[in-house]
């Protein structure tokens, strides 16, 4: 067990409900996670913190949905923000013209259906799908920053990582 979940309260619990069309990035978080399958399924991608090296990151400019007044959505640049860091890679259909590096990457794909739980250490990085109706609880515990957070880091400045 991750010294991170002993004997701790978690940090955060979060319910998720979606449908088939709700995909995430791929992104990286810096909790483990315990993550609950209460009904339907979902699809992870993921890849260990080691392949750092071959998963790209590009600058973006924050923005926010905003409904206007005929109840649509439209995307608003936060222009006054600061760019973040983002991975411009779709894993489930990789540019490898534009992003070489990714093919040696060694991306891990699994299922969780209802009943079921992943244990998602912290810092890896993973791309999430899910069936329609998915409904879903996870668990973060705030990861120990040691020795695995100072390889990480490392890993960032090899990579040439903003």
């Amino acid at each position: 067990m991750a010294p991170a979940l002993r004997r701790k309260l978690p940090d955060a619990v979060n319910f998720w409900l979606g449908e088939a069309s709700a995909v995430t990035s791929m992104h990286k978080d810096h909790y483990e996670n315990l993550y609950c399958v209460i009904s339907g399924e979902k699809n992870f991608i993921l890849l260990p913190p080691t392949d750092r090296p071959f998963i790209p990151y590009g600058m973006y400019q924050p923005a926010v949905y905003h409904q206007r007044d005929d109840g649509e959505f439209e995307v608003v640049d936060q222009s006054d923000s600061e760019k973040v860091p983002w991975i411009p890679l779709d894993p489930l259909d990789p540019d490898l013209d534009r992003f070489p590096q990714y093919r040696h990457a060694q991306p891990v794909r699994c299922s969780v259906k209802a009943g079921e739980m992943l244990f998602l250490p912290s810092l890896w990085f993973h791309h999430v799908q899910q069936s329609h109706g998915c409904i879903a609880v996870n668990f973060w515990y705030d990861m120990e920053y040691d020795i695995k957070y100072n390889y990480f880091q490392l890993l960032e400045t090899l990579s040439g990582a903003t």
